[in-house]
């Protein structure tokens, strides 16, 4: 359908190429963009895209969707949506092929969890529009569930167990659409791994970095027998979002890779874990309740695959190194004066880290 609204130029701003957006979006969705008023939401930016809302006001009702332009490039005081690079036009691309794949595979109706409805892509400015969803983000929620429990509540213990479990099915049934075996060899994963510790130990009077490299190379050509399936980069309880009716759609998937599903278990578990991470309470709240993780697993392995506790237990390890590496790496970019960081690295980061890591080779240890 030719819209007949022109392209603008590279040197336009934000708010112009905002402005446009939603006018085709409004074409997009009615068939035409004349005279339709349009509450276009304000411009929001994250790590890796530009978002908004748009509510199309119609004579009956309104619709309204979410638009989300991926970027990967969001440095500078000002980020620019325009021009758009080949790598961006690569991100979306990703996100929109996982949403479609998971429209079709991902059976959680009657559990009251799915992932967002896909209604539109423009190319054009790389705008991946979907519904809409008026709810409140999980990690806040589940912030509250965990906090009642420690103060003797057992039914926001339940609830914040009975929503991990569900999340626990509903990915178990997804990654078993569509498996094959494989053979997983630690010497693919150990690069990365000894990237993440060069960098931490780069920045971090630590031990960890060098007993983590230790430990795995003393493992020698370790191979385990696993599965592939389709795996989502963008799996993380910081994407999730919950209503009153605990019914929870899942934002974000970002790019879909075929590969061992532990990847995704380690990812979900890792944004679980830091459920209080940005938050004063993490000084005295740490992990959230454990009996939930240990549902979500539970759940999860119910209806998928036997259980490989030492493949799940590498991929988490991996996990936490990325993590604790991009804590510094974030920490280091902000612009505060040198003790400041030094404190919140010593006091807050590292600590943390340097505990999850020494457990996490503890559990390797026992599982070879």
């Amino acid at each position: 359908m030719d819209l007949g609204i022109p392209l603008v130029e590279d040197s336009c701003s934000n708010e112009e190429v905002q402005q446009l957006v939603s006018q085709i979006v409004a074409a997009k969705l009615l068939g035409s963009a004349d005279n339709v008023p349009l509450e276009i939401g304000t411009l929001c930016t994250n790590q890796f895209s530009f978002t908004f809302s748009i509510r199309i006001k119609l004579p009956i009702n309104s619709r309204d969707v979410f638009v989300k332009i991926p970027k990967v490039n969001m440095r500078g005081e000002t980020p620019k949506i325009l021009p758009i690079t080949e790598d961006d036009r690569e991100m979306a691309i990703a996100e929109e092929f996982s949403l479609k794949l998971l429209s079709h595979n991902w059976d959680g109706d009657d559990l009251g969890i799915n992932w967002v409805c896909l209604c539109d892509v423009i190319p054009e400015y790389n705008a991946i529009i979907t519904k809409r969803v008026f709810a409140t983000e999980a990690f806040s929620v589940f912030r509250r569930f965990d906090l009642k429990r420690r103060l003797g509540s057992r039914k926001a213990a339940k609830r914040l167990q009975y929503s991990m479990a569900n999340l626990g099915v509903t990915l178990g049934r997804y990654h078993q659409t569509n498996t094959k075996g494989a053979e997983f060899c630690l010497s693919d994963m150990l690069p990365k791994i000894c990237f993440y510790c060069s960098e931490i130990a780069t920045n971090v009077n630590s031990v960890w970095p060098d007993r983590v490299i230790q430990k795995l190379q003393s493992l020698g050509d370790l191979r385990l027998s696993g599965i592939e399936v389709a795996t989502l980069k963008g799996i993380d309880i910081r994407n999730i979002l919950i209503d009153r009716q605990c019914r929870i759609t899942l934002l974000d998937p970002g790019k879909t890779k075929f590969t061992f599903p532990e990847a995704d278990l380690a990812r979900f578990l890792m944004t679980f874990r830091i459920l209080f991470w940005g938050s004063t309470l993490f000084l005295i709240s740490h992990e959230p309740d454990p009996e939930a993780e240990k549902a979500f697993l539970e759940s999860y392995y119910s209806v998928s695959q036997a259980p490989n506790p030492l493949l799940l237990d590498l991929y988490i390890l991996k996990e936490q190194l990325k993590h604790w590496h991009t804590a510094l790496d974030s920490l280091c970019k902000k612009n505060w004066p040198n003790g400041i960081n030094k404190l919140v690295a010593g006091t807050y980061i590292n600590p943390f880290y340097e505990h999850q890591t020494s457990l996490q080779l503890e559990l390797i240890t026992k599982n070879i």
